[in-house]
C-alpha cells in the first residue's frame, strides 16, 4: 500500500498555496456582482493550466458555478466532495490594511474574505493540484464544487443540488471549508429569522399616557428575548452549540413628538435537531406575551418569518469521513484532531439533507470573518492543503 505521506511531503510546496489565496483575496468577488464571474474564471484557468477538467455551471444566467474533477484511473471507488463559496460579503469600513491588498503580516492574510473563505479555497485548489498528480494510482473521484451566492441566498449551492439529483449523482463523502481554525466540526445549527411587529396607538406626546407607546413595549420584549436566550443555554449540544435568539434589527416611531404607533423587530434564530423551529416559534412568542402579561399591556403584535430556514446539520463521530480526517490532521506536525462546534450555518445543510456525510474543516476563525482587517494565518492554509490532499489520497487511494 501506498505511503501517501510519503508521497505528498516529496510534491508538497508550501508557497503555491499562500499565494494562490493572496491572488484569489485580490479579487474582489463580493456576492452579486461580476466578481462572481471573475473568480470562477480565475479559478477555472488553475485547474485547465493543471490538467484538471472543468465545468462551467451557469447560475440565474449572470454567474456560474465552477466544478473540477479528478477521476482515478483504477476504476470505481469512492466520491469525495470539496466544497466552498467564491462570494464574500461588500468590503466594509474601518479597514487599516488595503482589504483587496492581500499583504501578510506577522503570518496573516489580509483581506476581504481572507478567512471567509478563499483561504480554503486556495488550499482546495491546492490539495485537487496534489491529487491530480497521483491519479493514476487511486479509484474513484475527487469532485471540488466552488459555487457562488453563499452569503445571499444559497442560489449557487441550490443550482449545483437541482442537477446533482437530476444526473443521479453519487458523492460518498464532502468536506465544507468554512473557517473551523482547523477543529473539526460535526455540522452546525439551524438559522432562520422572525419579524416581530408590535402595534399600539399613536397620539400627541404631549398627552403621551393616552397612546400605546410601540417602541416602549418593543424594548421590554427585546429585553424579555435576551433573557430567553440566555435559558437557551440549558439545550445545548455538544457538537453543535446551544439555540439560540439575537435581535438584530428595531425599526419605530416618525418624529419625537408623536406616540409610536409600530416598532418592528428582527430576530435571528438557531435551531438544532433536538430543538426544532416549531419550538422556537414557541420560545418567541412566549417573550411576548410574557411582556404582555407583566406590564398588562394592551398592545397587538405579530411574528412572521422573514428568512426561509436552513435546517441543522450533523453526522455521528463514527463516520469513516471522521476517522480519516482525523487521521489526516494527526499526520501533520504539530496538529491535534480536535472537535469543536461551528458557530455559524453554512451550505452543508444542503449536502447533508442530500443524504451525503459532511464535515466543516477549514484554515481561518469565524470569528475573523465579515470584520474589517480580516485575516486567516498563512500556516493555516498550508496545513488545510496538506490535510485535504492527504485526506483525499487516502480515501481514494485504497486504504
Amino acid at each position: 500500500m501506498a505511503d501517501w505521506k510519503a508521497l505528498l511531503d516529496n510534491e508538497f510546496d508550501l508557497f503555491e498555496p499562500i499565494s494562490l489565496a493572496q491572488r484569489l483575496v485580490r479579487i474582489m468577488s463580493v456576492s452579486r456582482t461580476e466578481g462572481e464571474v471573475e473568480i470562477a474564471r480565475f479559478i477555472a484557468n488553475y485547474f485547465i493550466d493543471n490538467g484538471i477538467p472543468v465545468e462551467w455551471q451557469e447560475v440565474d444566467g449572470k454567474r456560474a458555478n465552477l466544478i473540477a474533477e479528478i477521476q482515478g484511473a483504477l476504476g470505481e471507488g469512492p466520491v469525495l466532495l470539496f466544497n466552498g463559496h467564491m462570494d464574500t460579503v461588500p468590503v466594509g469600513s474601518g479597514w487599516t490594511y488595503p482589504p483587496l491588498g492581500g499583504e501578510i503580516v506577522q503570518n496573516r492574510l489580509y483581506g476581504r474574505g481572507a478567512c471567509d473563505m478563499k483561504g480554503a479555497l486556495a488550499a482546495m485548489m491546492y490539495a485537487a493540484k496534489m491529487v491530480a498528480l497521483f491519479a493514476h494510482s487511486l479509484y474513484g473521484k475527487l469532485k471540488v464544487v466552488f459555487v457562488v451566492d453563499e452569503e445571499e441566498e444559497n442560489a449557487g449551492i441550490r443550482e449545483w443540488m437541482r442537477v446533482y439529483r437530476m444526473r443521479r449523482e453519487v458523492v460518498d463523502y464532502a468536506i465544507v471549508g468554512e473557517p473551523t481554525g482547523l477543529n473539526i466540526s460535526l455540522g452546525h445549527r439551524g438559522v432562520a429569522a422572525y419579524r416581530i411587529e408590535v402595534r399600539g396607538k399613536s397620539c400627541h406626546a404631549a398627552v403621551a399616557e393616552r397612546g400605546i407607546n410601540a417602541v416602549y413595549y418593543a424594548a421590554l420584549i427585546v429585553r424579555a428575548l435576551e433573557e430567553k436566550r440566555k435559558e437557551l443555554s440549558a439545550f445545548g449540544d455538544p457538537d453543535l452549540g446551544a439555540p439560540a435568539v439575537s435581535v438584530g434589527k428595531i425599526l419605530g416611531g416618525v418624529a419625537p413628538n408623536v406616540v409610536p404607533e409600530t416598532c418592528l423587530l428582527e430576530v435571528d434564530v438557531r435551531t438544532l435537531p433536538s430543538f426544532s423551529l416549531a419550538r422556537m416559534e414557541e420560545v418567541l412568542q412566549e417573550a411576548v406575551e410574557s411582556v404582555r402579561e407583566r406590564e398588562g399591556a394592551p398592545f397587538e403584535y405579530s411574528i412572521t418569518q422573514c428568512i426561509p430556514h436552513l435546517p441543522p446539520a450533523r453526522i455521528s463521530r463514527d463516520s469513516e469521513l471522521v476517522e480519516f480526517l482525523s487521521r489526516s490532521i494527526a499526520d501533520v506536525p504539530g496538529e491535534v484532531p480536535t472537535f469543536s462546534p461551528f458557530p455559524a450555518s453554512c451550505e452543508a445543510s444542503f449536502l447533508v439533507e442530500a443524504g451525503i456525510p459532511t464535515l466543516i474543516f477549514g484554515p481561518g476563525r469565524i470569528e475573523e470573518a465579515h470584520s474589517a482587517n480580516e485575516f486567516v494565518p498563512v500556516t493555516q492554509i498550508v496545513t488545510a492543503g496538506r490535510v485535504y490532499a492527504l485526506l483525499a489520497l487516502r480515501l481514494l487511494g485504497g486504504e
